[in-house]
């Protein structure tokens, strides 16, 4: 068992380093602009807080599009639900040595402990290479993971969902039970990963470390059905709690002063004028 955690621990580790060389080192990466502005990188206390406020009360601010996203979401979460039984027993039956052993060591890369050694070593990364980018990633990365998990939480509590290998079926609900047998809906590893992941993809301008984070997040999350720990409908609303969260923090914290667009139509006795400014 040692010996596991200690290949995982090296395998997040290594994770970090190769992320955080890649950014360091490519010479296409560019600071966005938010992190080129005076204070730009810098995320104080209380504004961690006010962005963990804003994310938990924005459900009473959502707009017609917002409502759209949810209702796709949930209907999605039912559908699977529907079919949450088969696809149990046909990943179970399919389950190997091999496979048990690859997301056995996958699935803890949604262990918030892992997550925050992960963002920690980024922080560091940031701070020995003089980077307000790799800093200010971590960051949002740490308080992304902070608000899905309080947000992921609360949410197990109410349903009270049992776990598949609780052995009641996908339809026993046991609403407001502390035991760890129900608290299946929605996933913690899958919230939690897609958080992280979700915060490095929106500020990278890389298609290949867009692609590593999804896919990491892909396989953690679908390594929760693989160790029979979630049903397939408690995966998709964990990582869809998780990715939502990471694209509200990362929008509140962009310069809200960039970019904009703006026009402006003059008139005078000889000629007329249209102006368009574009700033970033």
């Amino acid at each position: 068992m040692r010996g596991h955690r200690l290949e995982r621990w090296a395998i997040a580790l290594a994770l970090s380093g190769l992320l955080s060389t890649w950014a360091i080192g490519s010479p296409c990466r560019e600071l966005r602009s938010e992190d080129k502005a005076p204070g730009g990188s810098k995320i104080s206390l209380a504004k961690a807080g006010k962005d963990i406020k804003d994310v938990l009360v924005s459900p009473f601010h959502w707009k017609k599009n917002d409502f759209l996203k949810l209702s796709a979401v949930l209907g999605s979460g039912l559908l699977l639900g529907l079919a949450d039984e088969n696809i149990r027993i046909w990943v179970q039956a399919r389950r190997t040595s091999g496979s048990g052993h690859f997301f056995g060591v996958v699935t803890d890369f949604g262990n918030g402990g892992y997550l925050c050694g992960f963002m920690a070593g980024l922080f560091a990364a940031g701070e020995v290479a003089g980077s307000d980018g790799l800093r200010k990633t971590a960051l949002l990365g740490f308080e992304s993971f902070l608000t899905s998990s309080a947000l992921t939480g609360f949410l197990k509590f109410i349903p009270g969902r049992a776990r598949p290998n609780a052995g009641e079926g996908s339809h026993s609900f046991h609403p407001f039970s502390s035991r760890s047998a129900y608290t299946g809906l929605p996933s913690g590893h899958s919230s939690a990963v897609w958080s992280v992941a979700t915060v490095i993809a929106d500020r990278t301008n890389s298609v290949f470390v867009d692609a590593a984070c999804y896919g990491l997040a892909t396989l953690t999350s679908l390594s929760r059905i693989h160790q029979d720990k979630h049903w397939a409908s408690d995966v998709l609303i964990g990582s869809a709690i998780g990715y939502f969260t990471a694209k509200k923090i990362c929008a509140l914290n962009r310069n809200p002063e960039a970019p904009a667009l703006s026009a402006s139509f003059g008139l005078s006795g000889k000629r007329q004028t249209i102006t368009l400014s574009l700033s970033f």
